[in-house]
This record gives C-alpha cells, structure tokens and sequence, in this order.
C-alpha cells in the first residue's frame, strides 16, 4: 500500500525554505528518507478572522508649536461597540532651521478627548477597501486629553542649520497580546515644548475588533 508522504517544516520563517516530495511504500518506523523536490514551502501571515478592519493615519510636515502640544490623537469614542488595538506608530522629524529643543514626541494614553480637528475618515487608509469605514477618531490641532501612563519617546532633530531624523518605529512587543483601546480609551502624542522650525511626520496603525 502507498500513503502520501506530507512533512511539515517549522521555525525561523526567514529560513531557506525545505522543498519536499514523495510517497510511503510501507509503514515507517525508524528514520526515513525523503526525496527533496517539487515546490518550496512558504510561511504567510494572516489576519486574524476576529479583525474587522486595520487602517493607518498619516500626517506630514506638521509644524512645532513652542508650547507644550497635542499633536495627534487616536480615540475609540464612547459608544463605539468596537475594539481597538493600537499596532504602531512611525514617527520622524525635520528643521527648517537651527533648534536645540531636546524635549521628545512622546506617547501616552489618554481618555477624555475632544477638541483640536477631527480628520475625516476619507484621510483614513484602509488594508483593504473593502473593509467599513473605522469608528477610530483621529484628531490634530492641539485636542484636548487627559493624559495616562507614558508609552514611547521620538526624539526631535538637533541641528544648527537644517536637519532630521530616521523614521522611529514603535511596534507593539511580540509575545504581550494586542495594545487594547476600549471605548473611551485613546493615545495621545504630545511635545511638551517644541520649536515652530520643526515639521513631524506622525503615521499611525490600528486594527478594529
């Protein structure tokens, strides 16, 4: 009797994948030895079927404020019957002239947030444009929030004359589960002083359950 010979092949999924082929001609026992052909096996990501959708925001060239500031904020409003799972944020910045500022865009969460401009959702991209509109709020101007525990630090560009710095990507930990926004919950990204020649380019990712 012959049985479909099938192996599986787990760990580093960079690896060089293990092409493998063949049959079974009598029970196995022991080692066997199994021809190497046919097609490569592959290791995909996939979302998880609980997310109904995953969207980013993406703002450039905002400019400093010398005050402390509000930036931007992500908020899951009252009501919403959604969950959102914060997934990351990329951050980086420029002069259009001389700054010494050394204070940092940080990241807190936040509730109680209103005011600033609410963005509308067609500034907001989707995964998959298939996907419903998010009930996620993004807000600019300088919104108002009540400020919880600190969650990351992006420093700004020093620099005499003009200058930036690389893109800061905050992910969330492998292995913690999902950041969790519950109605009412948000993050907010503030400065709490700042230079009007620095210009920040804030992008943030999320997924709706």
């Amino acid at each position: 009797m012959s049985y479909a010979q099938s192996v599986r092949v787990e760990g580093d999924p960079l690896a060089t994948p293990v092409p493998v082929s063949g049959t079974v001609t009598s029970n196995p026992s022991g080692t066997q030895n199994v021809a190497v052909t046919g097609q490569p096996l592959s290791t995909t990501l996939v979302k998880d079927p609980s997310i109904t959708g995953v969207y980013v925001f993406s703002a450039d060239e905002v400019p400093g404020v010398v005050a402390a500031n509000n930036y931007l904020t992500i908020a899951n409003p009252v009501g919403s019957g959604k969950t959102v799972a914060f997934v990351g944020a990329f951050l980086s910045s420029s002069t259009a002239g001389g700054t010494t500022v050394t204070a940092p865009m940080r990241g807190f969460r936040a509730n109680t947030i209103s005011g600033g401009t609410l963005q509308a959702v067609s500034t907001i991209a989707k995964f998959i444009t298939a996907n419903p509109n998010p009930v996620a709020e993004i807000r600019l101007g300088n919104p108002t929030a009540t400020l919880d525990g600190a969650l990351f630090n992006s420093p700004p560009p020093l620099s005499a004359t003009q200058g930036g710095t690389p893109v800061h990507t905050v992910p969330v930990p492998g292995g913690t589960g999902p950041f969790i926004l519950a109605p009412g919950e948000g993050i907010v990204f503030r400065q709490s002083a700042g230079d009007t020649d620095i210009r920040w380019n804030l992008s943030v990712v999320w997924a709706e359950i």
